[in-house]
């Protein structure tokens, strides 16, 4: 049964319309050790995204977007939930330079024109352990992809030493049973096999895993203080040595596996370009701006 989607705060940096502010404060969390670890796995199953077309789904502010327009994408298409995120996202990409290659959409659920478009790539990062019906998430992902193409997810991991800590603690000892992890916006967890399964319903084959955060090197700090943690980050060597490799790319707390479609499905050849042509009504969010509309071609393309 699908679950309700739980929203952040409205202090957390994604709920705030000062792109500046928000943007320093993504990218200050994007510059600790555990997500530089993990953001440079996911960069690497991405792999060459030079002429692709990539769709990031739950793009935040926009980190993956800039990164495929930088690599060469010909397309690339940022989706998420909340307006404010995607103005961040927006303004981060003005900041690269790279306006002109990105388009960035409000949406709720997996947006139906992207089934009509097809991408090469998609990106989940951090997502499907948000989404209400996981599973029907997946299967409009899988639809979307071009003939070969790759759907490369991130996610929580319940077969890790960091669940077998941490997971004990607030889910047995303080009965907390509804514990999803760090980020209390979460529905659920994943396991390497469980996750396998889902793709393979949706006729996805994983072909590379990568897991981060194997030891765990953020130790909660008791005591007087602001400071929360002890941050051990030479352990990450274990995560850049080891995450690579079976079985420990399977053990982390974060998990992040390469999905392909086969290549012999031909009905999804024939797609047209989401730059070069208007989109659908609500629920979405254009920069126009940085397409360079006009007011014609913009009629009925959204708020």
């Amino acid at each position: 049964m699908p679950k309700e989607t739980k929203r952040y705060p409205d202090d957390h940096w994604l709920r705030s319309y000062d792109s500046e502010k928000a943007l320093n404060s993504y990218l200050e969390q994007q510059s600790k050790t555990y997500s530089k670890v993990k953001n440079d796995f996911v960069r690497e199953l991405l792999g060459d995204l030079q002429g692709k077309r990539v769709l990031d789904y739950g793009c935040g502010a926009g980190m993956f977007c800039v990164h495929a327009a930088k690599a060469g994408a010909i397309e690339v298409v940022g989706v998420d939930i909340e307006d404010s995120v995607l103005a961040t996202a927006r303004h981060f990409a003005s900041r690269e330079g790279v306006s002109n290659h990105c388009v960035f959409f409000r949406s709720p659920n997996f947006p139906s024109f992207a089934t009509q478009r097809g991408f090469d790539v998609i990106l989940m990062k951090d997502v499907i352990e948000h989404a209400p019906d996981d599973d029907d998430l997946l299967k409009a992902a899988a639809k979307t992809l071009t003939p070969g193409g790759i759907l490369v997810i991130s996610t929580q991991n319940s077969l890790s030493l960091n669940y077998a800590i941490q997971g004990a603690y607030h889910r047995f000892l303080r009965g907390n049973k509804n514990w999803y992890g760090w980020d209390e916006t979460h529905l659920r967890f994943y396991t390497p096999v469980g996750l396998t399964r889902k793709l393979k319903r949706v006729e996805l084959d994983c072909e590379a895993w990568r897991s981060v955060y194997i030891v765990p090197y953020k130790i909660p700090r008791y005591g007087p203080g602001k400071k929360k943690y002890y941050r051990i980050d030479a352990l990450s060597w274990i995560d850049r040595t080891l995450g690579s490799v079976f079985p420990y790319n399977r053990l982390g707390w974060n998990i992040i596996v390469r999905a392909r479609a086969s290549s012999l499905v031909k009905d999804r050849a024939a797609f047209e370009s989401v730059l070069n042509i208007p989109f659908p009504a609500a629920p979405v969010s254009i920069n126009r701006e940085s397409l360079n509309f006009t007011k014609e071609s913009a009629t009925g393309a959204g708020r």
